[in-house]
């Protein structure tokens, strides 16, 4: 256990110190994207979950934000994952695109994982995320309708943005029942420039993630799941998602989920075929400002997965 508390101390402190630095540079600020269904696919979060499982998978995303909206957030994401010779060792791709009105943002990045075996039913997985950032804001193509005596310089040219630098580190502690891990998916801090006089007002938030869940009723046919996600960072408010999920003859996801930031949101997964999962999840916020627009963001989420080492058994995965 003593490797467990070194290895979230390293990563919590790596957060606290590197956000601190950040924590007055910007009023409007990029963070990881987190889907509702984070707690069927924890990679794009936390590079320690790349090969947990012995099957090789491909996992698609879309999250579309405040359905029809006009320039709505849509945000598409795939992630590949597969262990590695004798499961101690895995790896992954995650392919991310953020697409807001004119601006888009597009991570690739690589993960890399590595577990130990602590006793005879608990393991520590640690993970390394790399990868690049290219970032695009068309803000010549907004229609501010200020007329031409009033021009506005920060709309004035387009600005481009490539090969900014994605690195991060996780930890995972799990056994067949539970898991606890905490990540920093980003800790190099990239500007975004306003371009207005190469003053910089976007930047990078160094948010760490802590996760957790438990599983109930492993032999039953009905069995029960409860999951926490919280994300912080120095300087920045705590959000947390609270979710709950029940699972019934290892072939339907049922749940629902609570965020602290006025969101709730129903979970469904499917389990269609043999190696291919299919899931959903509506979220609606209920704060009364914009509860009577009634404006629901909907995730869809592809999984397929297979043996590529063709194992006589592998572990069937909950989480």
């Amino acid at each position: 256990m003593k490797i467990v508390f070194s290895a979230l101390f390293v990563l919590m402190s790596c957060s606290n110190a590197l956000a601190q630095i950040d924590k007055d540079r910007s009023h409007k600020i990029y963070t990881e994207p987190v889907f509702t269904q984070y707690m069927n696919g924890m990679q794009t979060i936390n590079p320690a979950y790349a090969g947990m499982w012995e099957k090789v998978g491909i996992q698609v995303f879309t999250r579309r934000y405040f359905l029809g909206q006009d320039g709505a957030p849509l945000m598409t994401a795939a992630t590949w994952y597969k262990p590695v010779k004798n499961d101690n060792n895995g790896i992954g791709l995650n392919i991310t695109n953020e697409h807001i009105g004119y601006e888009n943002k597009l991570t690739i990045a690589a993960d890399y994982s590595y577990q130990v075996k602590l006793d005879w039913k608990t393991y520590l997985r640690l993970g390394l995320k790399v990868g690049i950032i290219n970032y695009d804001n068309l803000l010549t193509r907004y229609d501010l309708d200020w007329g031409p005596d009033d021009p506005d310089e920060a709309f004035a040219s387009d600005i481009h943005q490539k090969l900014m630098l994605k690195w991060g580190v996780g930890a995972l502690v799990y056994t067949r029942d539970y898991y606890v891990g905490l990540s920093v998916p980003q800790l190099v801090s990239n500007k975004f420039r306003a371009d207005v006089i190469n003053f910089s007002s976007l930047a990078d938030v160094r948010y760490a993630y802590l996760l957790g869940g438990y599983f109930f009723g492993r032999q039953r046919q009905i069995r029960f799941k409860p999951t926490l996600l919280m994300k912080f960072a120095v300087g920045e408010p705590i959000i947390a998602d609270i979710a709950a999920n029940w699972l019934f003859y290892d072939k339907f996801w049922v749940g629902a989920m609570y965020r602290t930031n006025n969101t709730a949101a129903i979970v469904t997964q499917f389990v269609m075929m043999k190696n291919m999962r299919f899931g959903y999840a509506m979220e609606f916020p209920f704060g009364r400002e914009i509860f009577k627009y009634q404006l629901q963001t909907h995730e869809l989420r592809v999984v397929y997965e297979f043996d590529f080492y063709r194992r006589p058994y592998t572990r069937k995965q909950y989480f």
